[in-house]
């Protein structure tokens, strides 16, 4: 399986290479350049079975030109795209979306997130849309690079998963792993799917 990796500089992107060389038979492409590029991008995903997206959010509109682009390439190559986005248009236990607040209003001490909470979800607006083959990762409410405090599960769903102890959280690496289970063997397809980590 030939794999090309857009966002391979990022903690995530890093420790999901990590994960994919775990596994035989598979080839890993960092992409080089900018995925905004679209023929940059299009020329380093010939031959490639798999696009694969850690990419950060800087804007919503950089965010959303990469999927345009990851899009149009994956349905011209029939590829498959599995994307790592946001928890923000997930429901919480409250019956709440951080999508919900319109964007003027998004509380200040959380501008930072701005990009990948609006990002994100309309990257997943756009792969509902699409004819193309993708998997989406949601993660957990609480998504940290700390060690793992338990093992993580994974469902399909568009509401967050919480763990016995109350909690919605995954670590870094239980994304990666998540990711890599995905990519190796597909169980989401045309579906956004959460994890969780019980303890």
């Amino acid at each position: 399986m030939k794999i090309l990796l857009v966002g391979a500089q990022g903690k995530l992107g890093q420790k999901l290479i990590n994960e994919l060389n775990n596994h035989n038979n598979v080839i890993i492409t960092e992409l080089t350049g900018n995925a905004k590029d679209f023929n940059n991008l299009k020329t380093q995903a010939v031959g490639q079975d798999v696009l694969v997206s850690t990419v950060g959010a800087h804007s919503v509109e950089e965010l959303v030109l990469i999927a345009k682009n990851m899009i149009t390439i994956a349905s011209e190559n029939q590829q498959r795209i599995v994307w790592s986005g946001g928890a923000g248009s997930l429901w919480t236990n409250e019956h709440t979306r951080l999508i919900d607040i319109p964007i003027d209003d998004f509380p200040v001490e959380l501008a930072a997130w701005k990009p990948a909470v609006y990002g994100h979800y309309e990257v997943l607006k756009l792969l509902q849309s699409s004819s193309i083959a993708w998997s989406y990762l949601s993660p957990a409410l609480d998504f940290e690079d700390i060690p793992p405090r338990g093992l993580y599960q994974a469902k399909s769903s568009d509401s967050a998963l919480y763990n016995s102890s109350g909690d919605s959280f995954a670590s870094y690496l239980s994304g990666a792993k998540a990711l890599t289970n995905e990519i190796i063997n597909p169980q989401y397809l045309q579906q956004r799917f959460t994890i969780v980590e019980d303890y």
